[in-house]
C-alpha cells in the first residue's frame, strides 16, 4: 500500500478511527410532551387488553396461559399491570459479543450502533442490471462490512442466496458470517428448528459456556401487523428467550394500511404489538435482553405503494424513541431507507431524512445502514460505501461539537492576527485531520478537477471504494479446529433436512 493510500485511509471514514460503538453527546429530541406519551401508552394498553393480540403458536399459548393473561383461541389479552410488570424486568442496556471482543457493543442507554441491508432478493451489477443474489453475493456484503467501520453488525443475510435450497440457506448465511468476519451476526428467526441450528453453530464458534452467559446473537421478529405474532417468529423467540439470546420484536408497519392513517394512531398499535413481543420474552425467561423494535414506512394514499423518508415517518422515529425511553427498553428501527432504484438524489435524501431522525430520536440499532435500495429489494454495494460515509458523518454529529481545544483555537487568533491566514498555524498543524469531519466518498473538487479525473458520478466513485476495500480485506482470524467443526455441522445438517422442505 502506497503512503499516500495508507494517509488516505488513516482519514477515511471507514477508517478505525471511527467508533465502533458510540455514546450519543448530543440532547435527544423529545417531540411529544408527557401527557402525550400518557395518552399513547393507555391507547396501547387498551388495545391489548380489550382487542387482544393473536400469538398463532401453541406452546406460546401455553406460556400466556401460565403467565396469567386471558387466552381465547389464539387471542391473547394481557392486563396492563401484568405486561407492565413483565416489562420492568428486562435490561435497559446490555453487551452484545462478538467472537472478536473488540468489535462487541452496548446496546441501549445513549449507545448507538448500526447494521447493514437485510434479506434483499435481488443484485444490483456494475452495469445497473438488476438480478437475483446468490451466496457468493452474500459473502461480498459480509465482507464490505467487516472492512466498514460504522456496521457493528456485519453477518446475516443480507442478500437472499437463492442459489441455496431454501431450508439449508440459513446454515449458510450463519456459517458464512462467523467465518468471514468477527463481528456480531444476525440469526436466522424463521422458526425454531432454524434457531436451534443458530444456536447449535454458535456454540460452535464462541463455546457453549459463553453462548450459555452472553449474548452473542441477535435477530428481528417481524410482526404481521396489526396485531398478530405467527409461528415462524415466535418458535425461533422462545428458542433464543430460552437461551438468553436477545432479539428485536418489530412489527412490520406500513402505515395507512396495516396500522390506522395516523402517525401517532399507528404508533399506539405498533407500541401494543412490540411491547407484547418484549414480554413474551420475559414470561419465558425473566432478565433475558430483549429490543423493543419498529420497521417502518408509510404508504403512499394515492398508489398504495411505500414511502420512506417523509416527515411523517421522521416523527413515528422520534415517537418510537421516546416511547422505548418511556419503557426503558433499548429500541431498534430504520435507517437508511430508499426507495429509489439509482443511486440518485432520492436516494441520498431519503437515507439522511431517516438517520436524522434516528440520531435524535436514540434509536439504538439502526438496521439498513448499508445498501439498502428499492425498499429493501435490491442490494447495491456502492450505496454500501455512500451510506457509511454519510453514517460517519451522523457518529460525528452525534458526538457533538469538540469543546477541549478552545484555549488552543483563542491562542491562535493571537498568532494569526489580522489579515493573516490560518493554515500554517501551530493549531491549525497539529488539528488538521480531526478539526472538521472530511467525507471519503462525496466530491469537493472543482469542476475542472472532477472533469479531469474522469467525471465520475458518486456511484462509480462508490463502486471504485468497493473494490479499494474489498481488495485490502484480509478474512479475520478463526481457529481451524473450529472452522472445521462449523463446517461439518453445516454438510451434516443439509443433509439431514430435505431440500423441499419449508422451515
Amino acid at each position: 500500500m502506497s503512503s499516500r493510500v495508507r494517509r488516505r485511509r488513516d482519514r477515511s471514514a471507514d477508517s478505525a478511527t471511527v467508533p465502533i460503538s458510540l455514546e450519543r453527546k448530543i440532547p435527544l429530541y423529545e417531540l411529544l410532551p408527557r401527557e402525550t406519551v400518557e395518552m399513547v401508552h393507555d391507547g396501547s394498553m387498551r388495545i391489548l387488553e380489550e382487542v387482544g393480540i393473536e400469538f398463532r403458536y401453541g406452546p406460546a399459548l401455553d406460556v400466556w396461559r401460565e403467565a396469567g393473561a386471558e387466552v381465547d383461541d389464539s387471542r391473547v389479552r394481557i392486563g396492563r399491570e401484568l405486561l407492565m410488570d413483565l416489562i420492568s424486568r428486562a435490561p435497559s442496556q446490555f453487551t452484545l459479543h462478538a467472537r472478536n471482543s473488540a468489535q462487541s457493543v452496548e446496546i441501549g442507554g445513549r449507545n448507538l450502533a448500526m447494521s447493514p441491508v437485510s434479506g434483499a432478493p435481488f443484485f444490483l451489477d456494475r452495469d445497473g442490471s438488476r438480478r437475483y443474489a446468490t451466496r457468493g453475493d452474500n459473502i461480498t456484503c459480509i465482507k464490505l462490512s467487516h472492512q466498514l467501520a460504522t456496521i457493528n453488525i456485519a453477518g446475516g443475510f443480507h442478500c437472499e442466496a437463492t442459489d441455496v435450497d431454501i431450508p439449508h440457506r440459513h446454515l449458510a448465511y450463519y456459517a458464512d458470517s462467523m467465518r468471514f468476519t468477527d463481528k456480531i451476526s444476525i440469526g436466522s428467526c424463521q422458526g425454531a428448528e432454524q434457531a436451534e441450528d443458530t444456536l447449535a453453530m454458535a456454540r460452535i464458534v464462541h463455546g457453549s459456556e459463553s453462548v450459555a452467559n452472553n449474548a452473542v446473537i441477535t435477530g428481528f421478529m417481524n410482526g404481521n401487523s396489526p396485531l398478530v405474532w405467527d409461528e415462524s417468529m415466535l418458535g425461533a423467540a422462545m428458542v433464543y428467550a430460552r437461551a438468553g439470546q436477545p432479539v428485536y420484536y418489530s412489527p412490520f408497519a406500513l402505515a395507512g394500511a396495516n396500522t390506522p392513517a395516523s402517525t401517532v394512531g399507528g404508533i399506539a398499535q405498533l407500541n401494543a404489538e412490540a411491547l407484547a413481543g418484549c414480554a413474551f420474552t420475559q414470561a419465558i425467561n425473566p432478565g433475558s435482553p430483549t429490543i423493543y423494535g419498529m420497521f417502518l414506512m408509510i404508504v403512499d394514499m394515492r398508489t398504495g405503494s411505500p414511502m420512506t423518508g417523509t416527515p411523517d415517518l421522521a416523527h413515528m422515529l422520534l415517537m418510537a424513541g421516546q416511547l422505548a425511553r418511556f419503557y426503558g427498553l433499548p429500541v431498534r428501527s430504520v435507517g437508511m431507507h430508499t426507495g429509489s432504484k439509482k443511486l440518485d438524489a432520492q436516494a441520498g435524501y431519503e437515507a439522511n431524512m431517516n438517520m436524522h431522525a434516528s440520531i435524535l430520536g436514540g434509536i439504538n440499532l439502526i438496521t439498513h445502514c448499508g445498501g439498502w435500495m428499492e425498499h429493501g429489494l435490491t442490494a447495491n454495494l456502492a450505496k454500501y460505501v455512500t451510506d457509511s460515509d454519510i453514517a460517519a458523518g451522523w457518529i460525528r454529529y452525534a458526538q457533538g461539537p469538540r469543546l477541549d481545544d478552545f484555549a488552543d483555537a483563542m491562542a491562535a487568533v493571537r498568532e494569526v492576527g489580522p489579515q493573516g491566514h490560518y493554515l500554517g498555524a501551530a493549531h491549525t498543524v497539529a488539528n488538521y485531520t480531526m478539526a472538521f469531519h472530511m467525507p471519503e466518498v462525496m466530491d469537493q473538487t472543482s469542476f475542472e478537477q472532477w472533469e479531469e479525473a474522469g467525471s465520475k458520478d458518486t456511484e462509480r466513485i462508490g463502486f471504485e471504494r468497493v473494490d479499494a476495500l474489498l481488495g485490502e480485506y484480509e478474512k479475520p482470524p478463526i481457529d481451524t479446529a473450529v472452522e472445521e467443526e462449523l463446517l461439518d455441522y453445516v454438510s451434516r445438517r443439509m443433509t439431514e433436512i430435505p431440500k423441499d422442505v419449508q422451515r
